[in-house]
């Protein structure tokens, strides 16, 4: 089953009305109007057709994109920092400490130079 969202397909059109009598054409089938009743735009009824041309059954969700608001989204998000991209800062931080201390020892080891 396909659920749709009516926020993905724009506003409602006032002037977008079918007669629930009637039938709608799809490359040879007869729809009912009955399954475009919750549609509120032309967008919405093409959405549908696409999806009965497929073959599968389509409802209509009320949720749209809130899933990106949920707390689990940003709990992925928070564990994503802390398990991937705060250990690689920290290893970076670290070579480069390593790297610069490296080079003022072997700095230190050079002979004295002798100037007359």
């Amino acid at each position: 089953m396909v659920c749709l969202f009516h926020s993905d397909y724009g506003p409602a059109d006032p002037a977008f009305k079918l007669d629930p009598g009637s039938t709608v054409g799809v490359r040879g089938w007869i729809v009912g109007a009955s399954s475009f009743k919750e549609a509120r735009n032309i967008g919405e009824v093409e959405a549908i057709q696409r999806h009965l041309l497929r073959g599968e059954s389509v409802s209509w969700c009320d949720q749209g994109y809130a899933w990106v608001e949920q707390d689990a989204i940003g709990w992925f998000y928070t564990a994503t920092l802390l398990l991937v991209v705060l250990p690689y800062l920290i290893l970076k931080i670290k070579a480069r400490a390593k790297g610069r201390s490296g080079r003022t020892k072997t700095r230190d080891r050079s002979p004295a130079r002798v100037t007359h």
